[in-house]
């Protein structure tokens, strides 16, 4: 029999009531906070919550109304696509808002992929409906399905948790099987769908496992706290160093001695054992995701089987989230020396793995005579000078100088600056190719009907006499994945391969070299298409095209935007570098500070441009004691384009990619059109 002391009750009811109060008064904060988080991730709440509707619209749908489930769905489109532009560039995110209690982050690099994100998934609805109509296997889930796989893929790009990169992955990967399969009328659909799935299924139990084991060597699995651990854990490996020299040596040392070695190796070792293991096993889940070879395999058999529509929303959008969680996790956190250097280092892998993935793309696409599979190879080959620059900012990031030298203060922010310009390079080179890729797919949908397309490279002979428009905004499409000037593909490359080269691994400088020379060789296959349809003479019957407005609109946006943002580059790249800036810091008034920074660079860059340009420049006075003392009392911090901003403190030498190394001057922020003033 239990008893209580009668004068511990009134004590024990007092707590309960004030407990209970408490928790009272805690739940509608709760909620309140909860509303809050969904408004500031209200353009992936706007795509959910339209998801939802597009299904409920069409359980009462028939076949003379299912055309307009894409005007309803372009609504919910364009209403996300306007919260997301007013968000990026908007003070607030300068410095990220953690939402769901750190599940989730909200910041500049998020906001800005999901316009991404939101643009692909709208131009994707926009030809995809009258596809399936012109090829008769309409289905009303269509626009449903590629919702919920961009509402996934925008996870990707939030998440601050292991889990939520898993459930990113998982949102997204299950719609997009679907959608492969959705063909009935065609026998490579399923096909493509079940080879997709089977690798996909690996592939999600490889991040699993992963997770698993790295969540049982650090007992933690959000992104702020995973760093720390992660260092924890090779703090004890290196402390366990020396007991091993115990356990291998034991001759006259005491059996007690032994036995405390074993424990501390154990404690040590143990830890390090299951984080190297399962760091990998979740890089080569993503790396599946992305197509990265040797993950590749299914590549070009799905893009081939899928729906054309299907396939340019694989290459153009889970590119972005698949490249968006690798960001987020590998170059946002897992960047200590020992994970990113040989011999344990994913830094090493990956590099040789994306000449791999650029070799095997490439040499593979020069065979191919159908243009989806031409295609599919292309983005292999894509993918792989894109893990150039992941693997160029990680080694920035995780740079470990050799011989115990302990690198100064402006060299440790150079090193971080140069970081952010590879993170920036990076996001530029992903949504240039995914505009370049979704127009390239447009005209492939747009050329054939009734179960036919023009998937064979000599059905496209002549396609410049019949349809020039279309021919013209193919060619600016291609010319843009070769990397040509003036467009914007060329940049991407320019950019990415330039992060690289600046960085003083000389291995990352021969990878370059080696991605110029694919570079090369990916010109071949384009200019084979491009000649075919300006230089052969067209087919006696007519294969026939999709009729709508859908694919030919898209095409000329992608073909346009391909040219702007080329002519643009150095707008789109500082737009990608807002994004960027402070990426390897956490949540908070650090990166706020790198955010403020790059912002007064940026307005007393173009107030010095304003004042050249009214010509109000004004000579600059020089000290009596001659230009020694005045470069002695002014120090600065060289911008972008060389010109001196005073900072406060000392001189900063240039950062790769215009961005200042050293401190700049807090002040008020330029405003990124289109952004609200806060």
């Amino acid at each position: 029999m239990l008893a209580f002391a009668p004068s511990n009750v009134p004590a024990d009811l007092e707590m309960a009531a004030a407990a209970a109060a408490e928790a009272a008064q805690a739940a509608p904060t709760m909620s309140g906070q909860a509303l809050v988080d969904m408004v500031h991730l209200a353009p992936m709440m706007l795509i959910g919550l339209w998801a939802i509707i597009d299904l409920v619209a069409d359980a009462f749908a028939h076949p003379g109304t299912r055309a307009h489930q894409k005007a309803l769905t372009m609504i919910g489109v364009v209403l996300a696509l306007v919260v997301s532009i007013s968000q990026f560039g908007s003070y607030e995110y300068d410095g990220g808002v953690e939402v769901f209690s750190g599940f989730m982050v909200v910041d500049q690099f998020s906001i800005l992929l999901d316009i991404g994100i939101i643009v692909v998934a709208g131009a994707v609805i926009m030809f995809g409906n009258e596809y399936c109509r012109a090829h008769r296997f309409e289905y009303g889930e269509h626009e449903a399905l590629v919702l919920i796989a961009a509402f996934g893929m925008m996870i990707l790009g939030h998440s601050n948790d292991l889990v939520a990169l898993f459930l990113g992955i998982e949102t997204m990967s299950i719609a997009v099987y679907v959608m492969v399969g959705a063909r009935w009328n065609s026998r490579q659909s399923p096909e493509a769908a079940l080879k997709y799935f089977i690798m996909g299924a690996f592939a999600s139990g490889l991040l699993l496992m992963g997770i698993a084991l790295v969540y049982g060597a650090t007992g933690v699995t959000g992104y702020d706290q995973l760093g720390h651990e992660v260092s924890t854990v090779f703090t004890k490996w290196g402390a366990a160093q020396p007991y091993v020299k115990v356990i291998d040596s034991p001759e006259g040392v005491p059996a007690s001695v032994i036995e405390m070695a074993r424990d501390k190796v154990a404690i040590g070792i143990a830890p390090a054992a299951l984080l190297i293991p399962g760091v990998l096993l979740i890089l080569g889940g993503l790396l599946f995701k992305v197509s990265a070879a040797p993950f590749h395999m299914w590549t070009p058999d799905a893009y081939e089987g899928a729906p054309s529509p299907t396939t340019a929303f694989m290459a153009a959008g889970v590119k972005i989230g698949g490249f968006a969680g690798m960001l987020k996790l590998f170059v946002g956190v897992l960047v200590i020396p020992r994970l990113v250097e040989p011999p344990y280092g994913w830094g090493s892998v990956v590099l040789w793995l994306a000449v791999l993935t650029m070799v095997v793309g490439n040499l593979a696409a020069v065979k191919q005579t159908n243009v989806k599979r031409l295609l599919a190879y292309s983005s292999v080959a894509h993918v792989g000078y894109i893990l150039v620059g992941v693997v160029a900012a990680a080694s920035f990031y995780g740079d470990r100088p050799a011989g115990g030298y302990i690198p100064s203060a402006d060299e440790a922010e150079w090193a971080m600056a140069a970081g952010d310009t590879a993170v920036a390079s990076v996001v530029f080179y992903v949504l240039t190719y995914a505009v370049a890729t979704l127009g390239a797919f447009a005209c492939v949908s747009w050329l054939g009907r009734d179960k036919k397309e023009a998937t064979s490279a000599h059905e496209w002979s002549g396609l410049a006499v019949k349809h020039p428009g279309m021919a013209l905004g193919m060619t600016i499409c291609l010319l843009a994945l070769m990397g040509m000037p003036p467009t914007a593909g060329f940049f991407g490359k320019l950019f990415v391969f330039r992060s690289a080269f600046e960085h003083s691994d000389p291995t990352l400088r021969i990878v370059v070299v080696i991605a110029l020379v694919n570079s090369v060789i990916g010109a071949v296959y384009y200019l084979r298409l491009i000649v075919s349809m300006y230089f052969r003479p067209p087919l006696e019957r007519d294969i026939g095209h999709v009729s709508g407005a859908g694919a030919p609109v898209v095409l000329a946006a992608s073909a346009a935007l391909s040219l702007l943002m080329g002519l643009g580059a150095n707008a789109v790249m500082q737009r990608c570098e807002l994004a960027a800036a402070g990426f390897r810091y956490p949540v908070g008034e650090a990166k706020a500070d790198r955010v403020d920074a790059l912002r007064a660079v940026w307005e007393q860059r173009d107030a010095e441009a304003d004042a050249k340009a009214r010509g109000q420049e004004e000579p600059t006075a020089v000290p009596a004691g001659g230009p020694e003392d005045a470069a002695a009392d002014a120090p600065a911090a060289d911008g972008a384009d060389g010109e001196a901003i005073p900072v406060e403190g000392k001189a900063a030498a240039p950062a790769p990619g215009g961005v200042p190394r050293g401190p700049a001057p807090r002040g008020p922020a330029i405003k990124l059109d289109p952004a609200p003033a806060h």
